[in-house]
């Protein structure tokens, strides 16, 4: 298993104060920060959590736990607020999360009692999880029921095996409790309220594409997917020329080409296939302007991407966008 360092969220840790080089050389991880993906295995992702881990402060630690600061380029954070109610958005949120990193979430529905507990773990044999990690993610659950909700839940109980500061309980809205295990408690009703965040065109248009990409997870590294990922970052730069793929990949053209066609699948139909996601997520951004979009999904004038999008969805931008309304 490969883990990918994006780098927008790169971007996100300087612009909370974090200095990732220091991260990388305090975790004895090679600085590839040049590259737009920093790709860690296994063993040293847990290094660079644990080292965040020793440099965070609770302000970062909540505006890490902020679903309204990572959505944007996190899916499972995304797609989460689209579900029509709370819990809806956490089992999407427990099943898409894998995408991008190793955890676990076990989400159990107490009828008798009418709550629904929430365990984590990490998916990675004999590992432990940081405290950053634990309370970020137990916080971006309660950050996802109050964003999709609007209104102020609070869990019922939450416990972990780390001590919460007094910044964090503030938030929490109750005195957690030290154990040696981790839960997340919430009222069942509390749930069960609708999401004034639902979107259920956006879902219709990723829900294929993550599920593809969970099945692919197990064969993370095919070259298909490297291509991808890789054209994710290249895209909004400008450069995701055939050559300067190929190129990063350390490949020819030609193998490259080669390898796609044994997935019955070619380089261009790639590229439209990423430019369209980034376009989706561009336009759900409303500070973007029409030919800011074009720019970043990697068209010279609006016009031609305009074009485009309505080759690709069948529907205009502005008639797109007012299906998200609806």
């Amino acid at each position: 298993m490969k883990l990918a360092i994006s780098k927008q969220f790169q971007t996100f840790i300087h612009e909370i104060g974090l200095s990732l080089d220091l991260i990388l050389q305090r975790a004895d991880i090679p600085n590839l920060l040049w590259k737009e993906e920093l790709i860690l295995s296994p063993t040293q992702y847990l290094k660079f959590l644990f080292e965040i881990d020793h440099e965070l402060t609770d302000e970062q630690i909540l505006a890490f736990s902020d679903i309204g600061n990572v959505k944007s380029f996190m899916p499972p954070f995304f797609v989460a607020l689209c579900a029509g109610n709370g819990l809806e958005g956490i089992r999407r949120f427990a099943k898409y999360k894998k995408l991008i990193c190793p955890l676990i979430i076990d989400v159990e529905v107490d009828e008798t009692k009418e709550e629904i507990n929430i365990y984590l773990n990490f998916d990675i044999p004999n590992s432990t999880m940081p405290r950053f990690t634990l309370h970020n993610e137990q916080l971006v659950l309660i950050s996802l029921l109050r964003t999709g909700t609007g209104t102020s839940i609070t869990p019922v109980r939450i416990k972990s095996p780390y001590p919460y500061s007094e910044k964090l309980r503030q938030y929490i809205g109750i005195a957690p409790t030290l154990d040696k295990t981790n839960a997340l408690t919430f009222h069942l009703q509390d749930v069960l309220l609708p999401f004034v965040t639902q979107n259920n065109v956006m879902w219709s248009y990723l829900e294929p594409e993550l599920k593809r990409r969970l099945n692919e997870l197990s064969t993370e590294n095919s070259f298909e997917n490297l291509v991808e990922k890789t054209l994710f970052s290249a895209i909004p730069s400008q450069t995701f020329s055939r050559e300067e793929i190929a190129t990063t990949l350390g490949v020819s053209v030609r193998t490259m080409q080669r390898k796609l066609k044994r997935k019955n699948i070619t380089f261009i139909q790639l590229v439209q296939k990423v430019q369209l996601l980034l376009a989706i997520n561009y336009i759900k951004a409303a500070d973007l302007s029409l030919a800011e979009i074009a720019s970043l999904v990697g068209y010279q004038d609006q016009a031609s991407f305009s074009r485009a999008f309505k080759h690709w969805t069948g529907d205009t931008i502005t008639q797109f966008k007012s299906k998200q309304s609806v």
